[in-house]
């Protein structure tokens, strides 16, 4: 295995548990609008999201936008006109308040921290809700730098993300970074686009497409035996 000094983690499903966030954020939107919720309105909504974020990693659709409309679309089936700025405001208010961590997660950068690696934080994601999760969680207090694409102006896959991450860390070099996510769309495609080595977090086991990850975990604790003490040159 290659000698890595800077790792750099994807934050929703990776480290910090969005499912579970999500989840409950959108029980209380549904609830507000009296729409029921159950595993039809649930599966409705992710269909209409999964779409739009497609969108958005393709670069077919702003993300603003996307994130806009796709309220206005879901709202639509249940008969109501939404002005889809406004939910989605109401959303990430509920969103800031979710900081459950994925398990094992904070003591796995805690070891890797004490192991001299320098650590990052890479996400497609709103820059106040991402920030006040990581404060929450008392994980933001070991990353060396967080990049949030809203404040960068691009998304993954773009190369461009990590460009800015290396243009202002010139001491990192691709051959000794790692990129740790769980989505092959954003964070794998993202650092083959780039010419970095990636971790794909996969914890459900899922079959990988044409995406093709360097390496693969089901447990996030995994990486510290991947990335042990003889092989890490973290400075």
């Amino acid at each position: 295995m290659k000698q890595y000094k800077h790792l750099i983690f994807d934050l929703d499903d990776t480290l910090l548990d969005f499912q579970d966030n999500e989840r409950n954020s959108l029980k209380v939107i549904f609830k507000k609008y009296n729409i029921p919720f159950d595993e039809k309105s649930f599966n409705q909504y992710k269909s209409i999201n999964r779409g739009f974020w497609s969108q958005i990693e393709q670069g077919t659709i702003e993300k603003e936008a996307a994130l806009t409309k796709r309220f206005e679309e879901f709202f639509a089936l249940y008969g109501y006109d939404v002005k889809g700025e406004i939910v989605e405001k109401e959303y990430q208010n509920c969103l800031t308040k979710g900081h459950k961590t994925i398990p094992k997660a904070m003591e796995t950068l805690m070891e890797l921290k004490n192991r001299g690696y320098k650590i990052f934080a890479g996400t497609n994601g709103i820059g106040k809700t991402q920030k006040q999760r990581l404060k929450d969680s008392k994980m933001v207090y070991l990353f060396d730098d967080i990049f949030i694409s809203e404040e960068m102006g691009v998304e993954k896959p773009n190369s461009k993300f990590f460009e800015i991450i290396f243009n202002k860390y010139d001491f990192m070099k691709k051959e000794d970074t790692l990129m740790i996510g769980d989505s092959l769309a954003s964070d794998i495609k993202g650092s083959n686009n780039f010419g970095i080595d990636c971790v794909w977090f996969n914890p459900l086991e899922k079959k990988s497409n044409d995406i093709k990850p360097t390496y693969e975990i089901s447990d996030i604790s995994q990486l510290l035996s991947m990335l042990n003490k003889e092989t890490s040159l973290a400075v």
